[in-house]
């Protein structure tokens, strides 16, 4: 098995936070920018901050290109090195017990949420329009993000030696820091959650039960997370 340095593991680690945060951004603010000349030309011109409205739905149109295009590039610069499966820990042995294992994961996480009103149970399951646009952006998350944290940042640490523990803690602490943009609390309860993500994943040998959990959870929590989230903030 290739070997990096913590140093070179460490960078990987920034980068990836970086890129598929940054992208993220910039592709919800040319949203914005788009929007903000609709309505000029339009003879409506808005000042001051966008509408919550259109920042959500900003994130909803553009949100899953940084996470696609990070985990394609990541990809495309060490294609030469290694196989999608191994970059992205995605061979699996047995893909019913890590369906399995996923549900039963996502399950608990959508109760913990639930039972916290982030969404309240009231909302996950109520399929308008606004869960239907939610839709491609949180399977979009629950594929990449386990794709690149729970998958390749954790290769990396692997790589440079790091422990079990090691994985765990340093790939719960940069998927945290992916989500700077939820605020203190919401970091803390991602790191948590990203946790729970790295040792299904570590126990079952690949993503797969990681990306059904984090799939099942999206679908549940969203768009009332991120509504959650914005008013948190305003």
């Amino acid at each position: 098995m290739e070997t990096v340095s913590k140093g070179q593991s460490i960078k990987w680690i920034i980068l990836t936070i970086i890129c598929s945060l940054g992208v993220s951004l910039f592709a919800t603010n040319f949203y914005i920018a788009f929007w903000y000349m609709r309505m000029a030309m339009a003879g409506t011109p808005h000042e001051g901050a966008p509408p919550p409205g259109v920042i959500q739905q900003g994130m909803f149109f553009t949100g899953w290109l940084g996470l696609w295009f990070t985990v394609l590039l990541w990809w495309f610069l060490k294609r030469k090195q290694d196989s999608f499966a191994t970059l992205f820990n995605t061979k699996t042995d047995n893909f019913l017990k890590d369906l399995f294992a996923g549900l039963l994961v996502g399950g608990i996480w959508v109760i913990i949420y639930g039972l916290i009103d982030w969404p309240p149970f009231s909302e996950m399951f109520l399929f308008d329009s606004k869960k239907l646009l939610s839709i491609p952006t949180s399977l979009s998350a629950g594929f990449c993000e386990e794709f690149l944290f729970r998958g390749f940042v954790v290769l990396m640490i692997a790589r440079a030696g790091g422990s079990k523990k090691h994985q765990v803690i340093w790939s719960s602490l940069a998927f945290g820091m992916a989500h700077i943009l939820w605020g203190p609390v919401g970091m803390l309860f991602t790191v948590f959650l990203g946790a729970s993500f790295a040792m299904i994943t570590i126990y079952r040998g690949n993503v797969w039960p990681a990306v059904v959990a984090h799939s099942l959870l999206n679908i549940c929590i969203e768009p009332g997370l991120i509504e959650k989230a914005m008013s948190m903030r305003t």
